[in-house]
């Protein structure tokens, strides 16, 4: 039986989701020679029914993206974020997040998921440094000789010095390498869709805590906003069901009138809510990237923006490596992403898990606290200012790229 031709790269990215294509284009574009794969047909999942979810970008992995320039390619129709109002059910005081508290630019951008992905699908079908393998599948893993080989579902053999996982929370190569996940649920289902209000939202995200789960109203163009709305699984399962009439009727329940008249644009989803951290990061010439390795409560919308940040500071230690023509693959090498980024993931992932459990709680004792600390940190600039800085992103030792310096 004659073995098929293997064929050359220097960096395998396994998943073409949003995080697998933005580190591939952020690889090419500094010279690295990239292969990336997925059982999926990207061009069949460019349509408005794929993904129905909006991503609040902070201002850090902004100026990542305006660096690399993929900015103009997925931002055309962004909306910042001016101010966040952020209450504990229906109590009057408030926690109120200003852009001019800081004074350079808003506090995030939001952008839907569907122009995030055809923009860059646009940016990598046809770089000259990716080769996009799909609809096709890793069976296959083998190291020999200082490198990485994968057979795919279609037979080809691809030789590099990388093999990375950017598969999402599901991700078949992490189990494969038989890396464990710490995994809890948080017994609710988030309910997404995208609505239309009479009022203008004056670009002010909402997020509104009750016992059952979070409420975000995320400012979208044109008077219209993306809806995270965290309810348990069974009464997910039933607004779910409801037809269209019946599905604003329960939405204006928890929304309110503070925009006027408020209608879903008829698609909507559900997903479950969990919390996933993997233990190990890398395994020998193999590393996790994105959802892979860290999956956490859309409660502050950070989950996309951890992922934006493993890609910068892997892409500086990656671009710095062949730079002095080291290992690209090498334990040193991956070593120095992990040192990077595992604090900062555990910590940000950790904090959002407290909120979701401190907020989805309605102890008399522990409400009282909660609404008394919301009204003592409205009082606090300081204080405000320094959870402003940690949502955008600009607090620690940051990469080259969400500083906005070339590499």
């Amino acid at each position: 039986m004659k073995k098929n031709k293997t064929s050359q790269t220097e960096i395998i990215i396994s998943g073409a989701g949003v995080v697998g294509m933005t580190l591939a284009f952020s690889l090419a574009e500094h010279g690295i020679k990239t292969t990336i794969i997925d059982s999926l047909d990207i061009e069949a999942s460019l349509g408005d029914e794929f993904d129905g979810r909006s991503y609040a970008i902070s201002y850090a992995p902004y100026v990542m993206l305006k660096t690399l320039g993929l900015w103009d390619k997925i931002g055309h129709s962004a909306q910042p974020i001016n101010e966040i109002h952020v209450t504990d059910g229906d109590c009057p005081a408030f926690l109120h997040f200003d852009e001019q508290e800081l004074g350079d630019g808003p506090l995030g951008q939001m952008v839907e998921v569907r122009h995030i992905r055809a923009g860059l699908y646009g940016a990598i079908e046809n770089h000259k440094n990716i080769n996009l393998i799909m609809p096709n599948k890793i069976i296959k893993t083998e190291n020999l000789d200082g490198s990485v080989t994968v057979t795919l579902e279609g037979g080809e053999e691809i030789n590099s010095n990388l093999l990375i996982a950017a598969e999402g929370r599901g991700s078949h190569l992490r189990q494969h390498y038989e890396i464990n996940i710490r995994e809890w649920e948080y017994k609710q289902t988030g309910i997404v869709t995208t609505v239309e209000h009479e009022l203008p939202h004056q670009g002010i995200a909402h997020e509104k805590f009750y016992p059952s789960g979070p409420f975000a109203i995320l400012p979208l163009q044109d008077n219209r906003s993306s809806i995270v709305w965290c309810e348990p699984p069974e009464r997910a399962k039933t607004i779910m069901s409801l037809n269209e009439a019946g599905f604003n009727a329960e939405l204006k329940k928890k929304f309110g009138d503070f925009l006027g008249d408020v209608k879903s644009l008829g698609l909507r989803w559900s997903y479950p809510l969990s919390m996933q951290l993997a233990d190990n990061y890398t395994a020998d010439r193999f590393c996790l990237i994105g959802d892979a390795v860290h999956g956490i409560h859309p409660i502050a919308g950070q989950g996309f923006n951890l992922g934006l940040r493993d890609i910068s500071a892997l892409t500086e230690v990656l671009v710095d490596a062949k730079r002095i023509g080291a290992d690209l693959g090498s334990e040193l090498v991956l070593e120095r992403y992990v040192h990077w980024r595992r604090t900062d993931n555990n910590i940000l992932a950790l904090g959002m898990d407290g909120l979701t459990r401190l907020f989805s709680n309605d102890n008399p004792i522990v409400t009282f606290g909660r609404r008394l600390g919301i009204a003592a940190v409205e009082e606090m600039p300081a204080m405000k200012q320094f959870f402003m800085k940690h949502a955008r992103g600009t607090v620690g030792k940051l990469p080259k790229l969400l500083k906005g310096e070339a590499l």
